[in-house]
Order: structure tokens, then C-alpha cells, then sequence
């Protein structure tokens, strides 16, 4: 019977054995989240009565908190939907075909991921907008012009952001499909829909609930688009609740009950959406090209390049719009370069100190996993993702709560803005971090040992070398898009001390959307050249090809 406990007890010495970095990477994390999980609940129920109803009840009392829960699961549910039906064509047209500029296309489909989310709606309001392109078209043409802002809007911008990342996702599946099974449906002389249906079909039904289950979390987070395009409070998600609640009406046990009501919402979609997904094993493959019986028709091809086509001008033509009325604005209208310095540097010491949190988290916690296996090793990268069930706007409320008593949580805004960020792409990092660092471990801790190599010297001359293109990679991210954040910032930022993010939010405010514009791209730029420098500079280039 003292098996078990030995054994509890040798798996927690781990996090010990490995010093300081370990233990404060898997405490930093769990401490933060529980206590704000625990500032959230004690304020939800905070009434002088022992009888106390559950804080969740009152929320049906409440008809603009229950509104803000409907709106934001109907609009998560069809930003979903609609991201997940129109990227499957998407992918089935760019798996089917092979032309000039393709692999261009295929990474430009990353450009929305590290694109600031702002500086899109303002691409989006310049094609989509009241006096945007297609309005004036349907003008033009005598037809009643319509209204981005609202539901319409918010689903238009999530699947902006969200189509190139499904897209990606589901041409992965069919890449992965062996070539075997396209040979054996030429032998066949099968059409279209026998494919679809016997070797298509399968594929898709393992990964849809996958794609969507991920597209829904990530819109039922989504901030800086509801606030920008919401429209009204008919048009008000959890998030812009809680923001609303903390920031204009000092209501924080409303704020507090809305974040656990997300926390709610998120941790059991998740664990629903896991037990629901199957890994999927197409078979091993011996490769060779792909022989399609099917994609020989003209009316085939037709359609997939009408598709693609169709996805380029859809994604193309906002990002077009931001940077070409960026450059214009720039040039007649220069901004006040204090201002935006001040702005600029403050963005900067967010990026550069979420990058830093986040290598100090994810770094050890995957050199952690390392020498844990199974159950184990799920415990030790938990913490990391924990932030995926406790968003930033949650968490940030909690600390809010915690903090606003205590210290002037406006003197703290950029501090608590790079640590939620740099703790929001912890999950990102352990995602590519993980994998290498295991590899890595694998194929070259017998010559570790035999060279008697450890601590700094394994570090230098082996895990570095072998780990600075995910760790470049990670730190690239990280800070893309923690500079481009505006939804933590918003909440513990002041107005007078804007990041830049939320500087251009301010011109777009005071309608001064034409230096909003100028704005934007230099955030774009700022966004694009601190991904560049540590994805090639800390990272390196790859020359495994």
C-alpha cells in the first residue's frame, strides 16, 4: 500500500528536483488562476445572509447578463459553423490543385493569426463598412445599403480571422489521406461522389468537431471585434459584459459573475469537444502523387478556381485596403510623433515582457513533461493550459478584484497586460515546444550521458542549437500578438497611457478614422518586424531543406 504514496511522492519531488525555474513555472500559473478564481467566486457570492442561492442563479435575474450569455454562444455557435462549412471547399479546392503562387497563398493564410485584430476591422470597415467599397457599389447600383455593425459584422470579422486557420487545419486532412486510397479510386474509376463518400467523408467527420470546437472557443473569447463591431448592447458578448461592468459601472460582482459564467462556459465546451474528438489514423502512406480520377473535368477545375479565387479577394482585399489606406495617411497627414512614440514604446514593453514570461513558463514546463510520461506529464503542462479555460478578460477581472484595493491598478497596466499575454501563448508554445524538446531528448540523451554533459553545456551544445527554431518561433508569436492585444490593456489601461493598440482605438472613437488608419499600419509593421526578428533572428533560418 505505500507503493502509491512513494510513488505520488517521487513525481512531486520531480518538479523539486528540477530547481527553481521548474517549480516557478508550474506555480506561476496554477497560483494566478486559482486565485482569481477564487477573488471571482468570493465576490459572486458575497451576501451577508448563510442561506445564500447560487451566484449562477442571479444571472437569470438579470436580463442584460443573460442576454450578453445568449448572444455570445449564438455568435461563437454561427462564427463556427460558418468558419468550419466555408473552409472545407477551401481546402478541397487547394488540395486538388497546384499553381504558381500556391505555398505563397498557403502562408499568407498565417497573416490574419499575427495580424493585429483592430488594424482587420479597420481592412474589414474599408471594404464592408457604411462608405466601404461594397456599399458603394450597391449604391451605385440603386440597392439599399447595409449595416456591418451588429451581428453581421462580428460574424463577417470571425470568419476573417478564422477561415484561413480552418482551412489549414482540414488541408492537413486531406494531405494526409495516403496515396494508396487515391490510386485504388483511379483503379476504381470512382466519381466525385463515390470519393466524398468513401475516402473524403471519413476524413472530415474526425476533424470537424475538432475545428469547430476550436473556433468556438476562440470566438466565444473574442473582444476587440464586439467592441468594435458590436454595435449596441443587443449586440454585447460576455467579455465586453465584464469590460463594460469594471471600466463604466464599477459593477464588479456583475464582472465577477460573468467571468465565472465564461470560465463555465469554456472549461465544458472543451472538455465535451475532447471527449467528442477521435484521433484519426489514416494508415501509412508510400507517398507518390496523387492521381485524381475526378479532377480531370473542366467544370472541376472551374469551380476550384472559382473557390480559391473567391477566398483571396474575401481575405485579400481588407488587408489590401488597411495597408494601401495606412501608406495614404501617413503621407498627408503625419501623426503627432509624441504621442505615438509613447504609444509605441509602451506596446513594445508588453511584447518584450510577455515574450519573457512566456519562455519562463512554457521553457520549463515542457523540459518538465520531459521526464514525466503518461498521466504525469499532462499534470506538470496543465498549468500551461489553463489559460485556454480561463481566458485573459476572465482572469483579468479576477486580478482586478484582487488588486484594485490594494495598489492603483492603473500604475500596473503594463506589467498585468505582458503577464496574461506572455501566460495566453504559454499553449501555443508547449504546442511546439513539447514535441522537439522530446525528440531532441530522445535521439541524443545516450550521448548526453555518455559525454556526461548536463546543465548549461546540454543546454549550449545540444537542446540550444536543436530548439532555437520552435523557441524562435514561440517568442515570434508571443510578441506579434501580444502588441497587436487591446482587450487586456482596455481593462487595466489608462487613457491618458495608451498602448498603441489602444491609441488607434481612441482615433477611431473620436472618428479620426483616416489617422486610424496610419495608425494601423504602423502597428501592422511593428506586429510583422518583432515576429520577424525572433522567428529568423533568435531562430535562425531553416536550412533543413
Amino acid at each position: 500500500m505505500s507503493y502509491p504514496r512513494a510513488n505520488f511522492s517521487a513525481k512531486l519531488g520531480s518538479i523539486v528536483a528540477h530547481g527553481l525555474p521548474a517549480m516557478g513555472a508550474f506555480l506561476l500559473p496554477t497560483i494566478l488562476v486559482l486565485a482569481s478564481l477564487w477573488a471571482l467566486w468570493s465576490v459572486a457570492i458575497d451576501c451577508e445572509s448563510t442561506a445564500c442561492p447560487s451566484p449562477f442563479s442571479s444571472l437569470l435575474d438579470d436580463r442584460y447578463s443573460l442576454r450578453a450569455v445568449q448572444f455570445t454562444l449564438m455568435q461563437a455557435v454561427l462564427s463556427a459553423l460558418l468558419s468550419t462549412l466555408f473552409a472545407i471547399p477551401l481546402a478541397r479546392a487547394l488540395a486538388h490543385r497546384s499553381f504558381p503562387g500556391r505555398r505563397l497563398l498557403l502562408s499568407l493564410f498565417g497573416a490574419p493569426f499575427i495580424l493585429p485584430v483592430i488594424v482587420a476591422v479597420l481592412g474589414i470597415l474599408a471594404i464592408w463598412g457604411n462608405i466601404g467599397l461594397i456599399n458603394q457599389i450597391l449604391d451605385g447600383l440603386g440597392f439599399a445599403k447595409f449595416s456591418i455593425f451588429g451581428l453581421t459584422g462580428i460574424l463577417l470579422a470571425h470568419v476573417f480571422f478564422n477561415l484561413p486557420l480552418a482551412t489549414r487545419l482540414f488541408l492537413q486532412g486531406w494531405l494526409a489521406i495516403p496515396t494508396e486510397h487515391w490510386r485504388l479510386a483511379s483503379q476504381l474509376d470512382m466519381d466525385s461522389k463515390t470519393i466524398a463518400r468513401h475516402i473524403e467523408w471519413p476524413m472530415l467527420k474526425e476533424r470537424i468537431p475538432a475545428v469547430f470546437a476550436l473556433i468556438f472557443l476562440l470566438c466565444i473569447t473574442s473582444f476587440t471585434v464586439v467592441l468594435a463591431l458590436g454595435g449596441g448592447p443587443k449586440a454585447t458578448t460576455i467579455e465586453l459584459a465584464i469590460y463594460q461592468a469594471i471600466r463604466f459601472d464599477f459593477d464588479l460582482s456583475r464582472a465577477a459573475l460573468l467571468a465565472l459564467t465564461q470560465i463555465v462556459l469554456c472549461a465544458g465546451f472543451a472538455l465535451v469537444a475532447r471527449l467528442a474528438t477521435k484521433d484519426h489514423d489514416s494508415g501509412q502512406s508510400l507517398g507518390g502523387l496523387i492521381q485524381r480520377p475526378d479532377l480531370a473535368s473542366k467544370r472541376r477545375r472551374i469551380l476550384d478556381g472559382t473557390i480559391i479565387a473567391i477566398a483571396i479577394i474575401f481575405l485579400g482585399l481588407p488587408l489590401f485596403a488597411a495597408l494601401l489606406r495606412g501608406g495614404l495617411s501617413l503621407l498627408q497627414s503625419p501623426p503627432v510623433l509624441i504621442d505615438l512614440m509613447a504609444a509605441i514604446l509602451r506596446s513594445l514593453l508588453v511584447a518584450i515582457g510577455a515574450s519573457l514570461i512566456m519562455l519562463a513558463v512554457a521553457l520549463p514546463l515542457a523540459r518538465l513533461a520531459l521526464h514525466n510520461q503518461g498521466l504525469w506529464k499532462r499534470v506538470v503542462e496543465l498549468p500551461g493550459f489553463a489559460i485556454m479555460v480561463a481566458p485573459p478578460i476572465a482572469m483579468g477581472a479576477g486580478l482586478f478584484i484582487l488588486l484594485h484595493n490594494h495598489v492603483p491598478v492603473d500604475d500596473m497596466a503594463l506589467p498585468l497586460t505582458a503577464l496574461l499575454n506572455g501566460l495566453q501563448s504559454v499553449p501555443f508554445a508547449l504546442i511546439l515546444l513539447s514535441p522537439a524538446m522530446q525528440q531532441t531528448h530522445t535521439n541524443y540523451h545516450r550521448l548526453m550521458n555518455q559525454l556526461d554533459l548536463s546543465g548549461v553545456s546540454a543546454l549550449r551544445h545540444i537542446y540550444w542549437p536543436l530548439l532555437r527554431k520552435p523557441i524562435g518561433l514561440s517568442l515570434g508569436i508571443t510578441a506579434a500578438l501580444s502588441v497587436g492585444d487591446l482587450g487586456v490593456i482596455a481593462l487595466f489601461g489608462s487613457p491618458s497611457e495608451p498602448t498603441l493598440p489602444l491609441y488607434l482605438y481612441q482615433q477611431m472613437g473620436a472618428y479620426k478614422i483616416e489617422q486610424a488608419y496610419g495608425t494601423g499600419l504602423i502597428l501592422t509593421t511593428m506586429a510583422f518586424v518583432l515576429f520577424l526578428i525572433f522567428d529568423r533572428g533568435v531562430g535562425g533560418h531553416d536550412h533543413s531543406r
